[in-house]
């Protein structure tokens, strides 16, 4: 985490873990002068915590708020929120669907973090809490098999999103270097 940014290029990219009682988490993503992709900015509201579920056009009215009048190069979704990409594209938005490929992007997250590729800001609290608390899923480990616990882990779903769909962009072997970077 970081408490300083570097001057910052004008391509912005939103990504979206789209929950409906479960978290909805938007991250703003900049690239800075550095070179580096920095997560500036984090949305996140959880319909079971608060006890309300907020409706498509709810979150859509959130994202305009959470981009304050910027529009993104794109806003990547991930694709089974089918009524919400509907509501993003109605208002004018360019959306992406997300590459969900969970190991490969695993991976690919994990490579950008050692490479220092990635940063965030240290406003982005959620996001910083799930990196504590992402764990795997015992019973696959034992069974050979690599899957995380499908709990506190919706920003790192919305992170994984933009590094496969931004950075990785269809890569088929995540050890390629990524696309812009």
């Amino acid at each position: 985490m970081t408490d300083t940014l570097p001057p910052l290029t004008g391509e912005i990219y939103v990504s979206v873990d789209y929950g409906t009682l479960n978290p909805t988490v938007f991250l703003k993503w900049q690239r800075g002068s550095d070179g580096v992709w920095y997560c500036t900015g984090e949305y996140y509201w959880s319909g079971r915590e608060s006890q309300r579920q907020k409706t498509d056009g709810e979150y859509a009215d959130a994202l305009e708020h959470f981009l304050a009048g910027v529009s993104p190069r794109a806003v990547i979704v991930d694709p089974s929120a089918a009524s919400f990409i509907t509501e993003l594209r109605r208002r004018g938005y360019r959306v992406q669907r997300a590459d969900n490929r969970v190991s490969d992007g695993i991976r690919a997250v994990g490579e950008l973090l050692r490479q220092d590729k990635i940063r965030f800001h240290r406003s982005c609290i959620h996001t910083e809490e799930e990196f504590c608390s992402y764990v795997w899923d015992e019973t696959s480990v034992q069974r050979g098999e690599d899957r995380p616990v499908k709990e506190h882990d919706h920003c790192m779903d919305a992170m994984r999103y933009f590094v496969m769909t931004v950075l990785y962009r269809g890569s088929a072997r995540v050890s390629r270097r990524p696309r812009g970077l």
